[in-house]
């Protein structure tokens, strides 16, 4: 349950901030790298979280991270190459 609460949220961070920066293709190629970059730093550190604290193997958390990053940053990537065509209209 708790990977599925940090996917949305993650996927709704990065809709909302693609939304709100979405004035031109380089502005949204610059939110979604600095998204990227810092969701998966997050994720990074709930994973350390799992294994410092929580006691579990990194190979046990290694999965959870992939997908607690992964899924909201291609649902950016996604989102801000759609968006970037409708910008340069």
């Amino acid at each position: 349950m708790r990977t599925l609460i940090i996917i949305a949220i993650g996927i709704v961070l990065a809709a909302l901030l693609l939304a709100l920066f979405r004035r031109d293709a380089r502005t949204l190629r610059t939110v979604f790298v600095t998204f990227a970059i810092a969701w998966i730093a997050v994720c990074a550190w709930n994973m350390w979280q799992g294994v410092a604290r929580a006691g579990y193997a990194v190979t046990e958390e290694l999965p959870f991270l992939l997908a607690n990053a992964g899924v909201p940053v291609l649902f950016a990537w996604w989102l801000q190459r759609r968006l970037r065509r409708h910008a340069r209209a």
